[in-house]
C-alpha cells in the first residue's frame, strides 16, 4: 500500500468516526428548555460512577454542589466524595456569551470550557487536568452531555478522551435540593 493511500484512508476513517455521535442541533425544539442559571442555582446533589475504557466501574462518588449567580455570572462549587476516601473540589465560573453559548473556567480546566444548549440538552467540551487516584495528573478531553429530565433533575454522560481515543466515561445523576424555609419564629421547617 502506498503512503498516500494510507493517509487518504486514515483521513476518511477520521471523518466517518468524527461524524458519528451526538450533535446539539438534534435536540432543537425538545423540552424542557435549559435555563442553566436557574438549574445550577442553590444546593444540588449528584451521584455517579466513573467507567474505564472497557466499561468497568472504576469508582463511585457523590457530590454536593452549590450555585450562586450575580449580574449574569455564576459560581458553581462542587465537592466530590469518592468511594476510596478521596475528596476533590472544583469551582466553576460560568458566563453566557452574547450568542447564547456558555463559557466556563475552573482551576483544573485548561483554557475555557464551551457549552451549547438546545431544548433539554447541554453539551460542554473542555480539557481537564484530571487527578488520578494515585495523585498523578493527566490532561484529558471531556465531551460532557447533560439531559434535563425536568427542571429539578438531569442525567449527565461525559466521555473522556486522550489523543482522540475514548479512555473512560462518567455517568451522573444531579438533583436540585429543596432550600429549607424559615418559619415565622425563625426556625427551619
Amino acid at each position: 500500500m502506498s503512503n498516500r493511500f494510507c493517509i487518504a484512508w486514515a483521513s476518511l476513517m477520521a471523518l466517518v468516526i468524527g461524524g458519528c455521535g451526538n450533535r446539539i442541533e438534534e435536540y432543537r425544539g425538545s423540552s424542557p428548555n435549559w435555563d442553566l442559571a436557574n438549574f445550577f442555582s442553590g444546593p444540588l446533589v449528584a451521584h455517579g460512577i466513573v467507567l474505564d475504557r472497557s466499561g468497568s466501574v472504576g469508582s463511585r462518588f457523590t457530590a454536593t454542589l452549590q450555585g450562586d449567580w450575580q449580574d449574569g455570572k455564576g459560581r458553581l462549587f462542587e465537592q466530590f466524595y469518592f468511594d476510596d476516601g478521596r475528596r476533590e473540589t472544583r469551582t466553576w465560573i460560568l458566563e453566557q456569551s452574547a450568542d447564547g453559548s456558555w463559557r466556563g473556567r475552573a482551576d483544573d480546566v485548561v483554557g475555557e470550557a464551551s457549552g451549547h444548549t438546545q431544548g433539554f440538552a447541554l453539551n460542554w467540551r473542555y480539557t481537564l487536568n484530571l487527578r488520578l487516584p494515585d495523585g498523578e495528573q493527566v490532561k484529558v478531553d471531556f465531551d460532557d452531555w447533560m439531559y434535563l429530565l425536568d427542571q429539578q433533575r438531569l442525567i449527565n454522560r461525559a466521555e473522556i478522551q486522550k489523543w482522540g481515543f475514548r479512555v473512560g466515561e462518567v455517568l451522573l445523576y444531579i438533583e436540585k435540593l429543596e432550600t429549607p424555609s424559615v418559619d415565622d419564629a425563625g426556625g427551619l421547617q
